[in-house]
């Protein structure tokens, strides 16, 4: 019987924490790969749950059954894609800022993890995630919904859809939580070399606490903006009407935190898919 794996104790100090910190040692087009892997697993698991908090932000009502994996498969276009260039501008970003000067390696990765979110957002992920969200508000397909943004609002409706500022907005603490802050849970909550030898079934016990924790940060900090956004793609309103909207229609402010939780727990899911499944894939392929 192989001997149960360890793991090295870490301080808050010792950035780069991990795999999912690691993209020095490994091709980027390798990392890419792993990196997209890892959010085809967090569409497969969390993607229900996503669509609920995202229905439930628009004003929709909740999907039936058949139609909780909607638009899934045309998503991960958006989000593996998303996901990969934020990771990559996670790297070069940070290689800047280091190569600048005044940064320290923790201040460059948070600096850059939140920066990552806006090139990430900006590039392909508000696109194809507005035209999902429009199929689910006017009940039809994706291609459907495509082809009437297209009449609509031509080619710049699909190329510069409605939220795009605020999905720009909202990946910005996303991806901060994601590529820095769930790191620092990580290595706090990450047995210690000291203890005896654990497993993959322990090391996932709590690295889904240091998601947990992750997404009440990451939760309140993007919803309101994702609130936004999400009533911006299935109503096709410009930003001033869906925040009037949104705050005259759903009781003032609170309005804006309407569909938190399941978001919450569906940001909990991906914050520990996500970096989990770079951890077991990277030291395998890398």
């Amino acid at each position: 019987r192989k001997p149960a794996t360890t793991f090295p104790a870490m301080s808050l100090e010792s950035a780069p924490l991990d795999a999912v910190d690691d993209r020095e040692s490994i091709r980027l087009g390798r990392r890419a790969a792993i990196v997209a892997a890892a959010s085809a697993s967090d569409m497969v698991v969390n993607f229900p749950l996503w669509i609920v908090a995202k229905r439930v932000s628009a004003g929709l009502p909740l999907p039936p059954r058949g139609e909780l994996y909607k638009g899934s498969g045309t998503l991960y276009l958006a989000m593996g894609p998303m996901t990969v260039v934020a990771d990559g501008s996670t790297t070069l970003f940070e290689r800047a800022l280091l190569d600048l000067g005044g940064f320290s390696q923790r201040a460059a990765l948070a600096c850059a993890s939140m920066a990552s979110g806006v090139a990430g957002a900006l590039l392909v992920g508000a696109q194809v995630e507005a035209l999902v969200t429009r199929a689910h508000a006017l009940g039809g397909t994706v291609a459907q919904a495509a082809g009437d943004t297209l009449r609509s609002g031509g080619l710049r409706g699909l190329l510069l859809p409605h939220g795009l500022t605020m999905i720009a907005a909202r990946e910005v603490p996303y991806c901060g939580c994601l590529f820095f802050l769930s790191g620092q849970f990580r290595a706090r909550l990450r047995p210690s070399a000291q203890e005896p030898p654990h497993s993959w079934l322990r090391l996932a016990a709590s690295d889904y606490a240091a998601a947990f924790f992750t997404a009440l940060v990451a939760g309140p900090l993007s919803h309101a903006p994702s609130v936004v956004a999400s009533y911006q793609q299935a109503h096709a309103a410009g930003l001033g009407c869906a925040v009037r909207a949104i705050y005259e229609a759903r009781g003032g402010m609170r309005g804006f935190f309407h569909g938190l939780l399941p978001r919450t727990l569906s940001l909990s899911g991906s914050l520990f898919i996500v970096p989990f499944t770079i951890e077991l894939l990277q030291p395998l392929l890398g």
